[in-house]
Formats: C-alpha cells, sequence, structure tokens
C-alpha cells in the first residue's frame, strides 16, 4: 500500500512540474479587452448593469457562433468582477487585462 502512495505522489509530482500552466487564450484576451471597453467607467457603478451591457456588446461582436454567445455570458459570470475591481483600483484600462492574466505580456 506504501508503494501505490508513493507511485501516487510521484506521478502528482511530475504531472505538477510537466504540465504548463493554463495559458490565457485569444478569446479570453478578446473578452477582456472588450469588457473593459464596456464597463470604463463602471455604469452607475452597478455591477449588474456593466454586466449587461457587456454580454449585449459580446453577444454582438460575435453572433451566429452558439458556443461563442454562451462563453460570452461564461466569461461575464466568471471574470467581469476581477475586471471592474481593477478598473476601480486605478489601474490603466490597458494594462487590467495582463495584470489579470487574461492577455500576454
Amino acid at each position: 500500500m506504501k508503494a501505490v502512495l508513493c507511485f501516487v505522489g510521484l506521478v502528482a509530482l511530475a504531472a505538477a512540474l510537466v504540465l504548463p500552466e493554463k495559458r490565457a487564450s485569444s478569446l479570453d484576451c478578446f473578452m477582456c479587452r472588450l469588457a473593459v471597453n464596456v464597463t470604463d467607467p463602471p455604469v452607475d457603478n452597478l455591477v449588474h448593469k456593466s454586466e449587461d451591457k457587456f454580454i449585449a456588446e459580446c453577444k454582438k461582436m460575435l453572433v451566429g457562433v452558439p458556443f461563442l454567445e454562451q462563453a460570452c455570458l461564461d466569461y461575464a459570470h466568471a471574470e467581469l468582477d476581477p475586471i471592474i475591481k481593477e478598473l476601480e483600483s486605478g489601474t490603466a484600462p490597458e494594462d487590467v487585462c495582463r495584470e489579470i492574466k487574461q492577455c500576454p505580456q
């Protein structure tokens, strides 16, 4: 049993060292920049209005591709809050997506 646990531990360690970290995709970067443009300045400081505005703009930009329209919803629910917090903290709009690791350096 100890041998199995040691083997599992070694496999987990090797996977952690070998597998690359998740990198932002081009779509993540595109959506982040779109979100920054839509939410800067924040709409009446109400997140749900910024979210609705982002979703509408995103769907307009990606019209006709159903899975990308769903990606707009998923992105808004998962990533819009950190973007708004970065903008509110004073981060320059052009630097927000790099700061939250949605776009490459």
